[in-house]
């Protein structure tokens, strides 16, 4: 992308905020929450490069969600990511993002609903039986198949909160 199309792309949310502005049935409140949604934590962010308390609320949390849908989105320039690497991204965005807002946010979020089966980085299968809002990416599995694809014949659960070596590294 060039310099003129990225400047153009950063107008958006000028362009954005005038056109909900003139809305009699939105706020104006509103209208600046679409204005500062691409505003960072750390500053890095458009079209004000505001920081911190600098930016609203409400938007830093419109910044999440944003970020959340465009990488669970397919893109014409890049793949679709699953929730799990949607969320562990935010994670390790580092001060990009309000990490308060990000744990809120994912609190919300099912990023590994209950029966969705999982593999684990030890290479078992196993569907999830249970989830915490407070640790969205450390359900319980119940570990149902070897490495192999066999079945065990004892099934057993791990809680992944205490486990913290297991890891899920892709939902099937």
């Amino acid at each position: 992308m060039t310099e003129e199309e990225k400047d153009i792309l950063r107008r958006h949310t000028f362009f954005g905020f005038e056109l909900l502005r003139r809305q009699r049935n939105i706020s104006l409140f509103s209208a600046h929450c679409a204005l500062q949604h691409h505003e960072r934590y750390d500053g890095s962010g458009y079209p004000r490069q505001l920081a911190g308390e600098e930016i609203h609320e409400y938007s830093r949390i419109v910044a999440i969600a944003d970020v959340f849908d465009a990488l669970t989105s397919a893109r014409y320039h890049r793949k679709q990511y699953s929730p799990h690497e949607a969320a562990e991204y935010l994670c390790a965005a580092g001060g990009v993002f309000d990490y308060e807002l990000i744990k809120l946010f994912l609190s919300y979020i099912a990023i590994y609903p209950i029966a969705t089966t999982v593999v684990l980085n030890t290479g078992y299968i196993g569907v999830v039986s249970q989830v915490f809002p407070d640790f969205p990416l450390r359900p319980v599995v119940r570990v149902i198949k070897d490495p192999y694809g066999e079945e065990l014949k004892s099934p057993y659960e791990i809680d992944l909160r205490k486990e913290i070596n297991v890891t899920i590294v892709k939902a099937v």
